[in-house]
């Protein structure tokens, strides 16, 4: 392109340019797409924007109203059932037999699990797993793979408006003594552009502890990164 020529007008360039912008046409950097050793171990499973998180693994859109949801739900070849619990306001935050004992103004999750688990334990979970908040707005998904030795989860988290906030992915025995517990945990918070904000990452072995924390793309220490996510969090709601 000829800029000195007599036609070429550089507002209309100005233009194109803030046009795209508003469109999401021009290329962003990623928070995290430097080269700082801190993500060497663990670069080829982030995902630079929310675009390229993996879609949750169940056509969920029936799910998103707490009536659509049946009784049982068969995952793999096993039957699972429904469990509801409803929180607040107030105090209250119990397990109930129905929906009908809802009331408006409480928080509810929805999840499924296979029917000899105790409702209260910490391992449950067989499928999908929702939350909404005291508005019924979705807040937070959860897929419980249908493993019946290894709890691997995939958590999405998202802003008011309904994009992406977070994903995190988890992987642990499903059964397992305290004395002996190990795990593994990937999580990344997106902005509400859906670049990626920040990566938390541990891993958890007999042989030790490995973990790191970055905050667009810096490392920073458990006690910061707690923090910010807090008011990521927050600011979200």
């Amino acid at each position: 392109m000829n800029l000195k020529s007599p036609h070429f007008d550089p507002r209309a360039l100005l233009l194109a340019a803030f046009v795209c912008s508003i469109l999401g046409l021009l290329p962003r950097a990623s928070y995290a797409d430097h080269d700082d050793p801190i993500l060497a171990s663990i670069r080829d499973r982030l995902h630079h924007t929310a675009a390229y998180v993996p879609p949750f693994p169940l056509d969920d859109r029936p799910y998103f109203r707490t009536r659509n949801w049946p009784d049982t739900l068969t995952v793999a070849g096993v039957r699972a059932v429904r469990r509801i619990r409803a929180a607040g306001p107030g105090p209250t935050d119990a397990f109930v037999k129905s929906l009908k004992e809802v009331r408006p103004g409480m928080r509810v999750t929805l999840f499924y699990d296979v029917p000899e688990s105790q409702e209260s334990a910490a391992k449950t979970g067989w499928g999908p797993w929702y939350s909404w908040d005291d508005r019924n707005r979705l807040r937070e998904k959860i897929w419980y793979e249908p493993d019946t030795s290894r709890l691997v989860t995939h958590d999405y988290t998202y802003y008011k408006s309904g994009r992406l906030l977070g994903y995190s992915w988890r992987s642990e025995p499903r059964h397992q003594a305290v004395s002996d517990y190990s795990y593994e945990y990937l999580s990344e918070f997106y902005d509400p552009e859906g670049q990626l904000l920040a990566v938390a990452h541990e891993r958890k072995e007999s042989s030790g502890l490995t973990s790191l924390f970055t905050w667009r793309g810096a490392p920073v220490s458990f006690d910061e990164f707690r923090m910010k996510t807090h008011v990521l969090y927050a600011d979200a709601r």
